[in-house]
């Protein structure tokens, strides 16, 4: 757990940050913050990494403790509990449900778009699956 040393979350509820950009996810973060200060909730960062077919699961080619340390450094401001979890597999979507617990609460940072980005491919199957999301727009010129 990563954050101040703030009490842990009363209620057991945890906000899902889903990582996708370093500025949307920051974004998410802060708005997550918001949510979870009102809700008493806890925060998870949760990165879900593509591990081609030629790399066994358990050794992706990427370097985990390199990984953590960039969310850490994400992660540091907050001043809420706040959890990095890094999943790998080998479809994004299955990883991304399978590391969901029934009904999340999913915060999207993305910027807005007229045509169907990968987020909103995302959000609309999360949500088919009974999770709530909210997705936080990132001005581009910002």
């Amino acid at each position: 757990m990563f954050g101040s040393s703030a009490p842990p979350e009363e209620s057991g509820l945890r906000i899902t940050v889903l990582y996708t950009r370093i500025r949307p996810t920051l974004a998410a973060l802060r708005r997550a913050a918001s949510l979870a200060r009102d809700l008493r909730a806890g925060i998870r960062i949760l990165n879900v990494r593509n591990v081609p077919y030629p790399l066994p699961l358990d050794r992706p080619g990427l370097d985990h403790e390199v990984l953590a340390q960039n969310f850490r450094t994400i992660a540091e401001g907050c001043t809420i509990p706040t959890r990095v979890e890094i999943c790998y597999g080998r479809d994004i979507v299955e990883s991304l449900l399978h590391s969901l617990s029934p009904n999340s609460i999913v915060l999207i940072g993305a910027k807005p778009r007229w045509w169907p980005s990968k987020e909103r491919r995302w959000a609309k199957l999360l949500t088919r699956h009974g999770h709530h999301i909210v997705f936080v727009p990132v001005e581009s010129n910002s």
